[in-house]
């Protein structure tokens, strides 16, 4: 009577260790289907790889739309904890460009900024050049040049010969403003492109230290406004940009490119705990219900 009492229970843990074991496994395992001739054994592929399709659609739509839905991540990009490392990190950069003695082109070349800069820079300078060329003719600068030469030109001439010509120089102006709007558009794109060249070209010989203490005595809270800028900008676009990724889907598809090993492995490494736990509770059960047994 005493072997049994010590038996029963024992066994009966045994069996629940075992068959708690054994279902936490067939989870996952088998990773393909078994077939015999052409009869497929049941409860293979296991049941996270038959419904891997399926398991990943629908933890795509919960973290997409529920987890990391776009309210979600923007307050997280404008969070304060965001806030207090980009002030960090702007301070810290700072400080060691004030520590430097080099160039601002060596200080870009070494960031790896130099060559999209310089690009950059050249577009910007021929589009600067024919936008201003073709804004002056756009709001007939020439014309107001020549009406203000001639102003200052009839003013000092004689009044007889201003009754004679006055009637050519008005004839005139107009065929030397379509002349001028012609020189400005073949020209001044080129001169506003020199001195823009030029002057990046100022900047760039000068040291990053002198740069730095310039920008901050023009803009003290520029460290401010670049955070407002971007905080305006996350909020405002950033819904969008989400919209348009569709995190659901995203992830789904990623969850579907995993192995099944790989995400085997991922899952068991999240709730190892929690499953262990459940076999050991299948043991405990086991044993419970063999002392029950007894007492019948």
């Amino acid at each position: 009577m005493n072997l049994q009492m010590i038996a029963a229970p024992f066994v009966g843990g045994i069996i629940g260790l075992i068959t708690n074991g054994l279902a936490i496994r067939m989870l996952f395992r088998p990773h393909n289907e078994i077939k015999v001739g052409k009869f497929r054994i049941p409860f293979t592929p296991g049941l996270i790889p038959k419904e891997k399709g399926r398991i990943a659609a629908s933890i795509g739509k919960a973290v997409g739309n529920e987890l990391l839905d776009k309210k979600t991540i923007i307050k997280a990009l404008c969070s304060e904890e965001m806030k207090k490392a980009f002030y960090q990190k702007f301070d810290l950069t700072t400080r060691n460009m004030k520590d430097s003695q080099k160039l601002l082109k060596e200080y870009l070349k070494e960031k790896g900024f130099q060559e999209s800069i310089e690009k950059i820079e050249g577009d910007i300078s021929k589009k600067t050049g024919i936008f201003l060329a073709d804004k002056m003719v756009e709001e007939n600068v020439s014309m107001d040049l020549l009406d203000y030469a001639m102003e200052e030109i009839t003013s000092n001439l004689n009044p007889m010969i201003m009754a004679i010509a006055g009637g050519a120089i008005e004839a005139a102006k107009i065929p030397i403003s379509v002349k001028i709007d012609n020189m400005i558009l073949e020209k001044c794109p080129e001169y506003i492109e020199k001195y823009i060249d030029s002057s990046f070209e100022n900047w760039m010989e000068k040291p990053i230290n002198e740069i730095i203490i310039l920008v901050e005595e023009k803009f003290p809270k520029l460290k401010d406004q670049i955070w407002k800028i971007y905080k305006t900008f996350v909020e405002k676009k950033t819904g969008d940009f989400i919209e348009q990724i569709d995190i659901p889907k995203v992830i789904e598809e990623k969850i579907k490119e995993l192995d099944i090993m790989e995400l085997e492995n991922m899952i068991m490494d999240i709730s190892k705990k929690e499953l262990n736990a459940l076999v050991w509770l299948g043991g405990f059960l086991g044993m419970l219900m063999g002392f029950v047994n007894l007492l019948f």
